[in-house]
Order: structure tokens, then sequence, then C-alpha cells
């Protein structure tokens, strides 16, 4: 109680002394400082602010020159404590201005567009209120501004991002305050617009966060235009930033045999990966997505099919990322299967196994279909087939035997493909032609016709019994039985 009342004590009396005390010390402070800190003059070099440009297009009025403008230089030079320049110097961007008013410009004045007017410059230094300064001069003091009757439009309001996200995640603008802006500009220029974009900046966020949007005209191939303005200037965009993981489509797999009419040629789906967004845990322990078998058993024909992405995502905490697809699409493509007839003359039948001594003859020519997809056949040639016999197990006489062919894969024989081959004594020759033969394919798809055509020429023998042999081998040859296969 005794400290109270002696606060009050010493507050109370002598007032006048204390008030007195108080102003000498404050001039005091100001004395030493000024002699210790004695005033100083520094340039700086400040780039020209616009100010009030919407009263310009309310007046129906627009800028031709605003990029030279702002680049042009104003040296202004101020008059300050050491102390108080120093301060200035940090905060230069945004206290010390060159302001180039258009509150100031008299409509009447402006008779014909384009015009060009000198405009005054007109320095101000703001929020620094610890130290005082003066203004002593500025260069320049005006500036020259070309004008241009002004002409406006509404656009609608795109955004676009700026800046990287932290690892894993990703931003979409959830709501602006209006979609549709207000584009002023000079009428010369303004057949050029194409687009209003204003940029959000994403550097190392992870949560939602609000910022204020300076919407940005942009011409028809794709530069900024100075010359124009936005009304509202500022917009305010809520943006959210989620976790995001890419989830893995997993190819369909197949079942069963798809129909020997058709060809099998590409399984494709899209999108490959789907994009969630949620906890990071959560995400963390989905699995890729499997989607339904494909029966080929019961394919008819080409296919198209869509699953909702949702039906495979169960859990609530996660959802699609914006934008991204919501259905899976899985395209089948079948196509029917071609014919092609293949013509192999003897000498491109390789013999394998023939035993010594002997000596094989086959048709001058041998004709069988192959069937497959069209591009396969395409690339299917008698060298491609590498038509072989192997007669390792074959005696003396006419006989029956399969002809061995490599066939690419899209492509098949329908059935067994045989050939006629006489083995006799002697040394294996260079390929002799004794009968030409056709076969035909039982299937209505390659249907050709058979022809048997018998030709002997040979000299006539010795009248020996090995030439009696011969004789009835040759009938065998010229009489041919050909079996017709189903396939």
């Amino acid at each position: 109680m005794k400290f109270i009342n002696g606060v009050k004590d010493f507050f109370s009396r002598n007032t006048g002394w204390k008030i007195a005390s108080i102003v000498i010390a404050v001039f005091m402070w100001f004395v030493v400082m000024n002699t210790l800190n004695p005033a100083e003059t520094k340039t700086f070099s400040v780039s020209i602010s616009l100010l009030n440009e919407q009263s310009l297009a309310e007046n129906g009025f627009a800028l031709l020159n605003t990029a030279d403008i702002m680049e042009r230089r104003i040296e202004v030079k101020v008059k300050g404590t050491r102390a108080a320049l120093d301060e200035l110097s940090r905060q230069k961007d945004t206290a010390l201005r060159a302001n180039l008013d258009f509150n100031q410009i008299n409509a009447e004045n402006i008779v014909d567009t384009p015009q060009n007017i000198a405009m005054n410059i007109s320095p101000t230094i703001d929020g620094i209120y610890l130290y005082s300064y003066e203004v002593v001069s500025f260069s320049p003091s005006f500036v020259n501004v070309v004008f241009d009757s002004s002409k406006s439009g509404d656009l609608k309001l795109e955004t676009s991002f700026t800046g990287k996200l932290e690892d894993g995640y990703s931003a979409a603008v959830e709501t602006l305050d209006i979609d549709t802006v207000t584009v002023y500009g000079p009428a010369t220029e303004f057949a050029n617009v194409d687009k209003v974009i204003a940029e959000i900046n994403l550097d190392k966020k992870t949560e939602d966060f609000q910022t204020e949007l300076h919407p940005v005209v942009y011409s028809k191939a794709g530069q900024p235009m100075p010359n124009f303005i936005v009304s509202p200037p500022g917009i305010i965009a809520r943006v959210s930033v989620k976790y995001t993981k890419n989830i893995e489509v997993v190819k369909p797999a197949t079942t069963g045999i798809i129909s020997s009419e058709l060809v099998l040629k590409s399984i494709d789906w899209s999108p490959k990966v789907v994009e969630l967004t949620g906890e990071k845990d959560v995400l963390d322990s989905i699995s890729p997505i499997v989607l339904p078998s494909i029966e080929l058993d019961k394919l008819v024909g080409s296919d198209i099919r869509t699953y909702e992405i949702t039906d495979f995502i169960k859990d609530e905490r996660v959802s699609l990322k914006s934008n991204s697809p919501r259905v899976i699409t899985v395209t089948i493509e079948v196509s029917g299967k071609d014919g092609k007839n293949i013509t192999l003359a003897a000498d491109e039948i390789t013999v394998t196994g023939l035993k010594d001594g002997l000596k094989a003859q086959f048709p001058s020519q041998v004709v069988f279909t192959v069937f497959g997809d069209p591009e396969a056949l395409a690339k299917t040639t008698n060298a491609s087939l590498a038509p072989s016999v192997d007669l390792s197990e074959i005696q003396e006489g006419a006989t029956e035997v399969p002809l061995n062919i490599t066939l690419p894969e899209g492509v098949e024989v329908r059935g067994e493909t045989k050939i006629y081959v006489f083995v006799t004594k002697g040394t294996q020759p260079t390929t002799e032609s004794v009968v030409e033969t056709v076969t035909e394919p039982t299937t209505a798809a390659a249907a050709t016709t058979t022809e048997e055509v018998v030709e002997e020429e040979t000299e006539a023998p010795e009248p020996n019994e090995e030439d009696t042999t011969k004789e009835e081998e040759t009938d065998i040859i010229e009489e041919p039985v050909v079996e017709e296969k189903e396939n």
C-alpha cells in the first residue's frame, strides 16, 4: 500500500517540472543525433508505379506504351540521416515509389488517338515512420505516355501453377471469388487478346491455402499484353493440397481359347495408372487395380469395355485426383483369319535322313493354304517356312510323308500337310520333278482346285529285269492317289 501511495505522490508532485524535463531530454536527443549522425543525401534508382489505371479505362482510354514506361528508371535523390538512408535502402522496393498518377489526366485534352502526352512523375516515401526524409530532386521528372481509345470485354479466368510442391503432393483450385473478369485495353490491340491467366505459386506447400491472384492478359501468340488491365485486379483463390499416389492398373488376364476363325490382335487399357489423393498411410496400403479377366472363347469380334474406378477403390478416405479419368477403358481388337496359298517348287524342299544308295523324287509343285492375321500372312514367305521332309524311315517305293514347315506366330495350317515322294535306288540327283500336284484345302475360305498332272520323261532302258521293275514303279507315279483331308 505504501508503494502505491509513493507512486501516486511521484506523479502528482511537481508535474510541471517533470514535463519540462521530458521535453528537454527529447530536444537534447535530437541535438545529439544531428550532431553525431548528420543528414546526408543518397540517390536511388526506382521503377515507375502506375496509379489509378482504372480511372483511365473509365474515361475511355488505354495505354499503348506500358512496357516502355515500366522499363524507365527514375533517379531519386533523398536527404536523411545515415541511419534513415540505410533503412530506406533496405525497404526501397516497397517504400520508395515514383508514381505516375492517371487521375491527373484531363480527358478533354485527349482530342484524337493515338496521342502522346507528357505526364509528371511524383516520388513518395511511405511505410517508414521512425525516420524523416526529404526528396531533394528526381530525374526525369516526366514521361511520355501514348494514349489510345479503350475497348473492353469479358473473359473466363484461367489458372496455372508455378513452383514445386513437396514430393508426393498435388494441388487443385477449389474455389475462386469470380471466374469471369473484364479486360480493358487499346482498341487497336484488342483483336489479338486470347486469354486471361492467373498464376498460383505452389513452392513447398503441403496443406490447403488461400492466396490473392493477379490476372495477366495473354495474346494469341502466348505473350503477355502489358497494355491491358483486368478488373478486378485481385482475386482470392482457395487451393487444395493433397498427398497423391499413382496406383497401377494391371493388364486384364485372359482365359479360354479364341475361336479358330479369329485372331486376337491386341488388348489395350487406359489409363495405365490412377492418381489418388488422401492420407499417406492409407494410400500406401492400397494394392494395384486388377481388372476382370477376358474370356477369349466368348469373343465374337472386337470389343470395348469400361469400368468405374470407384468400383475398385472402396476406402472413403481416398479420392480420385481432380480432373483425372473416372473410368478405365479396355479395348480388345479381334480380326478374322485370312487364307494365303503357298506354292512350293520341288527344289525349295530340303531332304533329310535319306539313306545312302537311294534317291527321291517329288512333285514339281506342292500347293497348300495357310491361315492367320493379315499382317502375319504378309510376312509369310516360302523361305520363312523352311520346308523339309524327313526320309530316314522311308524305303524304296512311292509313299506320302509329312511336309515340315516353320510357321510364324499368328499363322496356322489346318490339318496335316503331306507330300508324295518316290524313292528308288541310285544317287540322289539335283531335284527331279516328276509330278505336279496341287492339294485342295477343305475349308471354304481358301478352297483351291486339286489337279494332278502326270509327266514322265525317261530314256528307253535296255530290256532287263531291272527295267521291268522300273516300269512298275513308273506306273505308280503316273497314277498317284491323292486323298482329300478334312480339316
